[in-house]
């Protein structure tokens, strides 16, 4: 007599799948909410304030004692508008919830076209996950920003244009006129719209046309900016000349990146699996030479988390599939349970780590004063100096944030677009004592350098130069001669390792 066998349980897929929501939720909340600054952050408010006072866009410089009038190719000017309103109406909350908001409304585009590649929930979280770690690295408060936000928008659009959506390519140039002023990226969207119009022609689409008509659209108002054509060239200089700073360097294989290489190993490892090459095959040629750039270049991993993300979901999806057919193992309803109850653990904890990280911080934007000049800053504030200061790349506008338009600096993060490439070497060669550390004291019109304190700037060596303040951190150089702009009291009380260095903005 045959009896029947009990039937295994069903498992509980919708489960499951909220617990990934949560987790991809709990996750972006962990990683978007930093509160740390940029260096570049003071320098940002500062021009964009001014911009705001003035009115009208200024086409020199007039920050730095290094440049002498050199032209100022700001093409971030825009978003710095834009975070100087934000900041000036509702201070470092503001600017800090209008980075987080920036931030999820890029992941959840990337997120809405990983949906439509990927129909399991485990792809999907996977892809989700490592995207949102990667995209993280880059999401300080800083124009980038915008164009992440702009770049994974325009994915969207021409997802929605091959699924039928031909209205979405009208968009496309109205946005275009927008990024060409916030940031130099828009050169990329550009490159993907031409990527996209020249697979469309391979396919022979009814809509060829159409799409190089906006591409030639969008191209035409990125010129709608106040350097013209000029802009473009500022862009290719960019990418090609040499930076000596930390995100212009390749991409090292460490903890921080992690997340980066876990990505690009998997996006490698199931390219063959990449289904209909013949539809979808120029998002994996974007993904891989966005891939080739974020090598080069540490800044532009974020750019291959938003171009990988939809088209490793496919190709993970289907190398699962086809895994499945060749495999016979599978997790028990129990084991299914338990990662179920892990998931939620783990973003539970991330969930209680943000709220205890904006609870701390009162949700401001912080920085750690052991970074920056703090005590001699405000000691030189206090004394109302004036004069030309020369001051580490770091520290530059942070200075300016405080001292400006009293004091004028060597060097500060707007970088390429204003400083030549000498003044650039010129500085960084001072600071660390390297050949030709002098050009800097000679050539230009210095009248102090305030360096960290330890570093191997060899300026105290000069007998034309004297010690005229130093604390834990810092130490100021004078020149003989300019002291009378120097007329400073007792140095100010270092801030000691005991107490609390973080600082909240400015």
């Amino acid at each position: 007599m045959a009896h029947d066998c009990p039937s295994t349980p069903a498992p509980d897929r919708s489960g499951g799948q909220l617990a990934w929501t949560l987790l991809l939720a709990s996750s972006a909340l962990y990683f978007f909410s930093s509160t740390e600054a940029d260096n570049d952050l003071w320098g940002h408010l500062l021009f964009g304030r001014d911009l705001l006072t003035a009115g009208a866009i200024p086409l020199v410089d007039t920050y730095a004692y290094t440049t002498a009038g050199q032209p100022w190719l700001n093409h971030e000017w825009l978003s710095q508008v834009l975070m100087a309103a934000i900041y000036g109406g509702t201070g470092s909350t503001g600017l800090l919830l209008s980075k987080f908001a920036i931030a999820v409304t890029t992941f959840l585009l990337v997120l809405s076209q990983v949906w439509r590649r990927a129909r399991s929930a485990h792809t999907r979280a996977v892809v989700g996950l490592l995207a949102v770690a990667v995209l993280a690295r880059g999401f300080s408060i800083r124009p980038q920003v915008f164009t992440y936000c702009f770049l994974a928008l325009i994915l969207r659009l021409l997802e929605d244009v091959r699924g039928g959506r031909q209205w979405a390519l009208w968009l496309v140039p109205g946005l275009f006129l927008v990024w060409a002023n916030m940031h130099g990226g828009f050169v990329l969207g550009l490159g993907i719209l031409g990527l996209f119009a020249c697979a469309d022609l391979v396919r022979g689409s009814e809509r060829t046309l159409r799409l190089w008509l906006v591409l030639g659209a969008s191209a035409v108002v990125t010129l709608i900016n106040p350097y013209g054509w000029r802009l473009f060239l500022f862009v290719g200089h960019e990418l090609t000349r040499a930076h000596p700073i930390t995100e212009w360097q390749p991409t090292a294989v460490e903890a921080a990146q992690f997340a980066f290489f876990v990505m690009l190993g998997l996006f490698l490892a199931t390219t063959a699996f990449s289904p209909d090459w013949r539809r979808n095959g120029w998002q994996a040629v974007l993904a891989f030479g966005i891939a080739c750039l974020a090598l080069r270049h540490q800044r532009h991993t974020p750019l291959f988390a938003l171009c990988a993300a939809a088209p490793l979901a496919a190709q993970l999806d289907t190398a699962a599939a086809w895994l499945g057919r060749r495999l016979t193992f599978s997790f028990s309803l129990f084991s299914q349970r338990l990662l179920g109850v892990g998931i939620i653990a783990l973003a539970a904890t991330q969930l209680v780590l943000t709220g205890l990280r904006w609870h701390d911080t009162g949700i401001q934007i912080t920085y750690d004063t052991r970074d920056y000049p703090t005590a001699a800053v405000r000691m030189l504030q206090r004394a109302g100096v004036r004069g030309n200061v020369a001051v580490p790349l770091d520290w530059g506008e942070y200075v300016l944030w405080f001292l400006a338009p009293e004091v004028k600096v060597s060097l500060d993060g707007r970088f390429a677009t204003v400083f030549p490439e000498r003044v650039v070497q010129d500085n960084f060669n001072l600071f660390s004592g390297a050949p030709g550390w002098r050009r800097l004291l000679d050539d230009y019109p210095t009248e102090a350098v305030l360096a960290p304190a330890g570093a191997p700037c060899p300026v105290g060596t000069l007998a034309e130069w004297r010690l005229a303040y130093r604390d834990d951190r810092t130490q100021l150089f004078v020149r003989s001669d300019a002291a009378g702009h120097f007329r400073l009291g007792p140095p100010s009380r270092a801030v000691t390792p005991a107490e609390r260095p973080d600082g909240i903005f400015p």
